[in-house]
């Protein structure tokens, strides 16, 4: 398979990749305040997670600086992106496949890295020594990922198509991504057990990115897993799929995010609050031109009309 062509390919999937994701995270950043849960306990409360205290329960709290963990932090998070501690939690019966399938993807990516990290070897003629490690421990990582990255994804997609308490919730774009990744892994694995030297000729692949240098030629098992995950990475930021994004705001900015309102909030909050109202509904009875201010007052001087 011509490696001109992979190389082409892969130069326009990374720039799509980057420059959707950073748009879409700066689009999601720029949203309106969010309505803050305000519920105890958040992870970075220092002593009083465990129990689900909260600064608030402190006496005079405003006077003293407030005392936070970012150990906890970390350690929550580490158990909801590693361990699915919150599927685990909520739908322990999708928990087996979508462990499978999400540490398929961390191991992937993580063998990726190595990968680029033994294609720089390569380019300064690193010694054999730490280059066979590098590429020693990404074939195992590599293995690993597509073996329990297989599993997941098609696992996941029996699982949603016989389960009549998921079906209502799939849609197309659901069986088209878990799909597409399973083929991701599966020609993977296809390609790992019918190529020699698999780890090695990825590494000189990835060195031929780096020097924009094409190599000869490229194994067609190889060439055509290289291909479909090109096109994964093109398709994954237009899809929701990009919540590894989201998750951030979801938590930092709604769930977590106990922090004492500022002035640059209330600005932002006031500024909403001028938004004109055109919903329609009876008990709004918005016209484009009353904005939030004055229907919530006008709510009460309809409320005190009704008291008297």
């Amino acid at each position: 398979m011509s490696a001109l062509v992979l190389m082409i390919c892969a130069y326009a999937a990374i720039v799509i990749f980057v420059v959707v994701v950073a748009y879409r995270t700066v689009k999601i950043a720029k949203m309106p305040v969010h309505l803050r849960w305000e519920l105890a306990p958040v992870p970075h409360e220092k002593g009083k997670s465990a129990y689900g205290g909260s600064y608030l329960e402190e006496y005079e709290r405003w006077t003293r600086e407030r005392e936070s963990s970012m150990l906890n932090e970390v350690v929550y998070m580490a158990k909801e992106i590693f361990l699915l501690k919150g599927v685990w939690e909520n739908n322990r019966g999708l928990w087996p496949f979508t462990f499978l399938f999400h540490n398929g993807i961390y191991l992937l990516a993580a063998a990726v890295a190595l990968i680029f990290v033994s294609a720089v070897m390569l380019l300064f003629s690193s010694p054999l020594t730490p280059l066979d490690l590098a590429l020693g421990l990404a074939s195992i990582l590599l293995i690993a990922a597509y073996c329990i990255g297989v599993a997941g994804s098609f696992g996941l997609l029996v699982k949603r198509y016989v389960d009549p308490d998921l079906r209502p919730f799939n849609s197309t774009s659901t069986y088209l991504n878990l799909a597409l990744l399973g083929l991701v892994f599966a020609t993977g694995l296809y390609a790992y057990f019918s190529t020699a030297d698999y780890s090695l000729e990825l590494g000189y692949f990835a060195r031929s990115l780096i020097t924009f240098s094409p190599q000869s030629y490229i194994s067609v098992p190889l060439g055509v897993h290289i291909l479909i995950a090109l096109i994964f990475l093109t398709y994954l930021p237009f899809t929701y799929m990009i919540h590894f994004v989201a998750k951030y705001f979801t938590y930092h900015e709604v769930r977590w995010n106990d922090r004492p309102q500022s002035e640059q909030m209330t600005r932002k909050l006031n500024e909403l609050l001028q938004q004109p109202v055109s919903w329609s509904a009876p008990h709004v009875k918005g016209d484009g031109k009353k904005n939030w201010v004055d229907t919530a007052t006008e709510e009460m001087k309809d409320e005190k009309k009704s008291e008297n």
